[in-house]
């Protein structure tokens, strides 16, 4: 038995099979993510591991950096967690490592890595939930290979014994806080960018986060947000953090993309 189907029926039905199809599309659609990794000096850095992961830190795609510190990867449509940078020969020796969180691979994106002795782990960021929504928190865990060195040294820990080993496996010994974080930080020692274009700094907090059955030092920063043309068109702001302890001399970067709620 032959339906007849009526105008209106033809017509949802075909904007049903192009929603699936244009669905279906954007899932297997593939972008590129592509940067070049240097110092704080501008010197690119080869043989760098970049990993884009996902929420499990299982790695998804990697690749790396060729003489010239450039690289990269071919990926699906989608949210990824986090992308991660070093150099292995590096890790826990000489250097620590680069993140970007909440990576939005919906179009071909630039990253660019820079890594030095500081870490800028576990950023998270929201808006304070007043009016006008102008500034954000960030929080983030800077870790410092120098005073992480230090208390390595001071435990007799052999060095080779903790460049494979995870941190808090060893460094719980010390009474269930690791103080590798810079003892304070001030407004000097940081560079917040949102969207490339400098934030103010409006207050900076140390706080004692509990984590992996150990007590570690973060930060949260207030900023205002900069003026943005054309911000209407943004899907995602990308904050960009670089920090250079005057304690310790050390430097690093972290970023992260946030979805703008419209």
């Amino acid at each position: 038995m032959k339906l007849a189907l009526t105008k209106p029926t033809k017509i949802l039905l075909s904007i049903a099979v192009t929603i699936l199809l244009s669905c279906n599309s954007s899932q297997t659609k593939e972008f590129t993510i592509s940067g070049k990794v240097t110092d704080f000096s501008g010197n690119p850095i080869d043989s760098v591991s970049i990993q884009l992961k996902d929420k499990t830190f299982k790695d998804i795609y990697t690749t790396l950096t060729d003489k010239n510190g450039n690289y990269v990867l071919k990926v699906k449509a989608g949210n990824y967690y986090s992308l991660y940078a070093i150099k292995k020969s590096d890790y826990r020796i000489s250097k620590l490592e680069y993140w970007m969180w909440n990576v939005p691979v919906y179009k071909n994106l630039k990253i660019n890595p820079q890594y030095d002795r500081i870490e800028i782990y576990g950023i998270n960021v929201f808006e304070p939930q007043v009016t006008p929504q102008n500034s954000y928190m960030i929080y983030f865990r800077p870790m410092s290979l120098s005073k992480t060195l230090n208390i390595i040294k001071k435990q007799n820990i052999n060095l080779d014994k903790f460049v494979k080993v995870k941190q808090a496996e060893i460094l719980v010994k010390s009474k269930n806080l690791i103080d590798v974080s810079p003892l304070t930080i001030s407004e000097k020692d940081l560079e917040i960018k949102v969207n490339n274009k400098n934030a103010q700094i409006l207050k900076i907090q140390k706080i004692k986060e509990f984590s992996r059955d150990v007590f570690m030092y973060g930060y949260i920063v207030q900023i205002e947000k900069p003026e943005q043309e054309n911000n209407k068109n943004l899907d995602y702001d990308k904050i960009s953090i670089v920090l250079e302890s005057p304690e310790t001399g050390e430097k690093g970067k972290g970023e992260t993309f946030v979805k703008l709620v419209k």
